[in-house]
């Protein structure tokens, strides 16, 4: 029996995104960091103002334009031979991202299971040696090229595998596991947590898409057909915090470092969590996690006291302001508010939340229309997920969950290539599958 047809069920992404940000606030105004607010007014007014367009741009684009309803009809998925080349060249970006990452002289990982062994017991030492080549490290400027054309697979291999599961024989369901798999691994073997919660926050947003899809179609969840990929997320979910937390236990020790990171003493760690002596890992890992989450909405109220200056559309990523000054050598970042508060809030050092990044183009009022489309264009591929089983949206909505999940702590979406190159183009095929559908409706 099929679900009816309902307007509740396209609210549902706009009320988790407001009750995560929302949440993250709270952590922020009352959690276990208390962080000094120059001027309260002035940021909470701009927050609020953000998350008031954005809800004001999903509610318009919510319903359908016209009243036009347009019949659910599936769109072809991809094809088993698409699949594999997909994969093939997933394993290749890997290769080159591995490379990037690791700062390696030669695109072939030739350590990759010392290192990966390293990085699960030495993850203080793996981390510090990467580091430490950052200065030396140039890259390979033809393979850079080259992976902007191919980094964006790493990210859409994974709803593809989540989606098509059952039309994947054996071989390629092993192979499509692996080659998602492989960038946790890099991360791992230099001591790096971001590949880690990459993977947990793409697989659980796309797992989560496939039941919602059935539910809305069929009636049902059909867990029971995803009960594999439900393990792998728990598994990874509980790895990714172990290796977090022991990550930082060789990073920064107690807490309480935190405090270090504001010259203007700014932050502080509440007296229960300051020190490990006497309290849970559960805990620490806590502590540190909401630092990591939260941060950035400090970095956002330091750029609040500085003048505008617009980067003209390249300061929202860190990705473009790079590209930028290869090709015309003038460093962008000198403009940004990043850069502005260094003194306060580390440029490179610390996280910014997006709003930051976002600000550098087009001030922090301008923040509030970006979140009006952001808002907007969610809704619109959310209705062409239920509504017409759009492949492109099915590879845009787990990137809409990692942009809103890191939106107080950095500009995670825009800010890498490999997840800016699968935003830029997934965005244009899904504009120009949405056109090609309004003219097939139409006539």
């Amino acid at each position: 029996m099929k679900v009816s047809n309902t307007s509740a069920k396209y609210l549902w992404p706009i009320i988790l995104t407001e009750s995560y940000l929302i949440l993250t606030l709270l952590i922020f105004a009352f959690g276990p960091i208390a962080y000094h607010l120059d001027d309260p007014l002035a940021f909470w007014f701009y927050i609020s103002l953000y998350h008031i367009s954005m809800i004001l741009g999903y509610l318009l684009a919510a319903q359908p334009f016209r009243n036009q309803i347009r019949p659910r009809r599936k769109y072809r998925a991809l094809s088993l031979f698409k699949i594999r080349i997909l994969i093939l060249v997933a394993y290749f970006a890997f290769l080159i991202g591995h490379k990037n990452l690791t700062m390696s002289d030669s695109i072939i990982p030739e350590n990759f299971i010392s290192d990966i062994l390293s990085g699960v017991f030495e993850s203080e030492r793996q981390y510090i040696g990467k580091i430490d080549r950052l200065g030396d490290y140039a890259g390979s400027k033809i393979l850079n090229i080259l992976n902007f054309f191919v980094a964006f697979t790493k990210i859409i291999i994974i709803p593809v595998i989540v989606f098509s599961w059952e039309r994947l024989k054996i071989p390629d369901r092993f192979l499509a596991l692996t080659v998602s798999f492989l960038p946790v691994l890099s991360g791992v073997s230099t001591g790096t947590n971001k590949p880690l919660f990459d993977f947990v926050i793409l697989y659980a947003s796309s797992l989560l898409l496939y039941f919602v899809a059935n539910f809305y179609a069929e009636g049902r969840f059909n867990f029971k057909s995803r009960r594999f990929f439900i393990v792998i997320i728990t598994l990874s979910l509980g790895f990714a915090l172990w290796f977090f937390g022991t990550a930082m236990l060789g990073r920064g020790g107690d807490p309480s470092y935190v405090e270090s990171t504001s010259p203007l003493g700014h932050i502080r760690v509440d007296e229960a969590y300051r020190y490990i002596d006497g309290g849970s890992f559960l805990s620490y890992v806590y502590v540190w996690l909401s630092n990591y989450v939260v941060q950035g909405y400090y970095g956002f109220s330091q750029a609040l006291n500085m003048e505008f200056t617009s980067t003209f559309g390249f300061g929202n990523s860190q990705f473009l302001a790079r590209q930028l000054e290869w090709a015309t050598g003038y460093n962008l970042s000198l403009d940004t508010y990043q850069h502005k508060i260094d003194a306060v809030w580390g440029e490179t050092t610390q996280w910014h939340s997006l709003y930051s990044y976002i600000a550098n183009d087009v001030h922090f009022l301008g923040v509030a229309v970006w979140n009006f489309i952001m808002g907007f264009y969610l809704a619109r591929v959310w209705r062409s997920f239920l509504d017409e089983d759009n492949l492109f949206a099915k590879m845009l909505l787990p990137l809409f969950a990692m942009l809103v999940i890191f939106t107080p702590a950095n500009n995670q979406v825009l800010g890498f290539l490999e997840s800016f190159s699968a935003f830029i183009l997934l965005t244009v095929l899904w504009i120009s599958s949405v056109h090609r559908r309004r003219i097939s409706f139409k006539y």
